[in-house]
C-alpha cells in the first residue's frame, strides 16, 4: 500500500497532512477499516500519539486530516513515525498494514515541503526509514 501526505514546517512545528491511502489491503485480501497513527519515537508517552477517523471498508481511504506537533530540542534526534493499522471488524485488535518514518531533525533543516506519496514498509524498515513513489514521467 501507499500514502499521500505532506509535511509542512513553520518554525518548530511540524503540520501533518494525512491525505489519502491506496492498495490497503486486510486480511484475505479484503478491504481494510484502516486508520493512521502518528508519533514521534521512542517514546513513551501516549500523549504525543495522534491519530485519524477509521474509514469503513475501503482500499484507497480518503483522510484529508491535519495534525500538529510541536517539537521540543530533546527530540530533534527521534523520528516521526506514521503507521496505517486495519482495525478488525469483530474485535477491539488492529493490524499493522505498513508504516514510514522521517527524522525530526531533517524536517526541521528542510526549507520545502515533504510532499506526496510514499510507500509502507514492513515494520522494521518503516521505523528507520520512508521511501517516496517514484513520479512516472
Amino acid at each position: 500500500g501507499q500514502l499521500k501526505l505532506s509535511i509542512e514546517v513553520q518554525g518548530r512545528i511540524l503540520v501533518l497532512h494525512i491525505l489519502e491511502a491506496k492498495g490497503l489491503m486486510g486480511k484475505e485480501h479484503r478491504p481494510c477499516d484502516s486508520y493512521v497513527k502518528m508519533s514521534i519515537v521512542p517514546d513513551a508517552g501516549w500523549k504525543c500519539r495522534q491519530k485519524t477517523r477509521t474509514v469503513p471498508d475501503s482500499q484507497n481511504p480518503v483522510f484529508h486530516e491535519h495534525f500538529v506537533f510541536l517539537v521540543q530540542e530533546e527530540q530533534e534526534q527521534k523520528r516521526l513515525l506514521v503507521t496505517v493499522w486495519n482495525r478488525e471488524r469483530n474485535s477491539r485488535q488492529s493490524e499493522l498494514v505498513g508504516c514510514m518514518s522521517f527524522g525530526v531533525k531533517s524536517l526541521l533543516a528542510l526549507h520545502k515541503e515533504i510532499s506526496g506519496w510514499y510507500y509502507l514498509l514492513g515494520e522494521d524498515l518503516g521505523r528507520t526509514k520512508h521511501l517516496k513513489v517514484a513520479v512516472r514521467r
